[in-house]
């Protein structure tokens, strides 16, 4: 597999995936036929062109996650197309994190739209992302011009082998035929019978999303897993499952949100509590918090059933990501999902556990709280010798024998195994634990970061009814 055009990635864990559709009339897009999927992954050249044009303003450049950088065809673009930086166009879509509707439907919409025989941008199918927000219509005119000044297809054509490595890296390393079999298998015809196009850019580094073109075709915009843009990100076996998290994830929405809206009644009642949702900003769409909290337990599933051996820890690292976005029962819900699933008739299919699934959720909100770690407060250690460590908790925790620990200084990032060699002891109530720290790799930094519950952390702390300790959760210590 060839990654030659790509360069490496400094100190960045992070992996993702992007989708979209294009229209069977437009001719400026390479595309592959995922192998026995029924997905066509593409990278049309309109879909570029807002990529392009996001990545160019004031906004794309000083967002560290908006717009992917740091490879060679980046840097290409933004030297191909300086001389144009003045173009009026860029200031007019100079969007922000606050008008993220704006510059997602701009991005998004532009796979409506080709190049006719006049060089000229026109619609082609009537999709838009937002029917309320239409920015890529709104500067239309503006959109031509750029093109046309800055010849921006004679430089999309110039870089056609860097679009046809990228599709080929793709295709190769995403369980495309096995996530379509498998959400096939578990939900209704109605929605195996649709299309699926996978539309692709290296630009994406944010705001995935899943958008029904028309009646027959479903699409998903998702961004690039590393692995497949960097040298330095290997392309393990592991590294693919997780890669494959964020277009699953937008995949079964065309599952997921139709089976939801058959008990939608259902769901108002189980999700009436406050508790799910966070300032997630889902609520502002029909069964959104449900649908989202739902899309993630069928991924954990999916990796349950076809790579047993790596589940575990990759569903709880998407678990705390799902914590920090507010969703903060998402560990508990997908565990539920599962328990029901092991449980289930031999004909039932995910779809059919829903009735089960959401009687359970509409008993249980009431009961449920959110962990969280009470001793915050900066702590002082003579580094020089073990140290005992005291945490407080919010609630009653499950006893483990044993969790895992990020260690955060200022040289490095280092897991630490925590079991009874440390001395671990939990209190009565089990509200507070005990353990010894031996932190003989920072003596020489003037402070250290504990992280429970985070990213490479595969053993988390979760209370007695089995809530996620809330991710993030951490404790400065001051080397004294």
């Amino acid at each position: 597999m060839k990654r030659s055009c790509f360069v490496r990635l400094e100190g960045i864990l992070l992996v993702a995936v992007i989708y979209l559709a294009q229209s069977c009339q437009n001719t400026s897009v390479h595309s592959n036929e995922s192998k026995d999927s029924g997905v066509s992954i593409e990278y049309p050249e309109v879909y570029e062109l807002s990529n392009i044009i996001l990545a160019l303003t004031e906004y794309g450049q000083k967002d560290r996650w908006e717009v992917r950088k740091g490879f060679p065809y980046y840097r290409d673009v933004m030297t191909y197309f300086k001389p144009y930086e003045n173009h009026p166009l860029l200031d007019s879509v100079n969007y922000s994190r606050a008008r993220w509707k704006e510059y997602l439907s701009f991005r998004t919409d532009a796979y409506a739209f080709d190049f006719n025989e006049k060089e000229e941008l026109e619609r082609t199918i009537d999709f838009l992302t937002n029917p309320e927000v239409t920015p890529f219509d709104d500067h239309l005119e503006l959109i031509n011009d750029f093109a046309r000044k800055s010849k921006f297809r004679s430089f999309f054509k110039q870089h056609q082998s860097i679009r046809e490595e990228l599709l080929e890296n793709y295709e190769q390393d995403h369980f495309i035929g096995e996530m379509r079999t498998f959400l096939q298998s578990q939900f209704s015809a109605a929605v195996n019978e649709k299309k699926y196009k996978v539309v692709v850019s290296p630009f994406v580094y944010r705001m995935n999303c899943h958008r029904s073109i028309d009646s027959l075709t479903e699409a998903d915009f998702p961004t690039l897993a590393d692995h497949i843009l960097f040298d330095s990100i290997p392309g393990s076996k592991e590294n693919k499952i997780i890669a494959c998290h964020t277009l699953f994830t937008e995949m079964d929405h065309a599952y997921v949100n139709p089976a939801s809206r058959q008990y939608t009644a259902e769901i108002e009642k189980a999700f009436k509590d406050s508790i799910w949702n966070v300032k997630s900003g889902y609520d502002a769409y029909s069964n959104g918090v449900f649908n989202e909290y739902m899309t993630w337990a069928v991924y954990d599933v999916f990796l349950q059933e076809y790579f047993p051996e790596h589940a575990d820890p990759i569903t709880t690292y998407w678990h705390y990501q799902n914590d920090s976005r507010g969703f903060q029962y998402s560990y508990y819900f997908a565990n539920l999902l599962k328990t029901l699933r092991k449980n289930q008739k031999s004909n039932e299919r995910i779809e059919d556990l829903y009735p089960k699934l959401l009687k359970l959720l509409a008993k249980r909100q009431h009961q449920l709280s959110k962990p969280k770690v009470l001793s915050t407060d900066t702590v002082a250690i003579d580094f020089k010798n073990k140290a005992s460590l005291k945490v407080n908790f919010s609630e009653p925790m499950e006893p483990v024998g044993e969790f895992q620990l990020l260690l955060r200084s200022q040289k490095k990032i280092d897991t630490l195994e925590v079991s009874r060699k440390s001395n671990l002891s939990w209190s009565a109530h089990h509200q507070a634990l005990h353990f010894d720290l031996d932190p003989t790799a920072f003596q020489n930094q003037p402070h250290l970061v504990v992280y429970l519950n985070w990213w490479g952390v595969q053993k988390p702390l979760l209370s007695k009814r089995g809530v996620l300790l809330t991710s993030g959760s951490k404790i400065i210590i001051k080397n004294e």
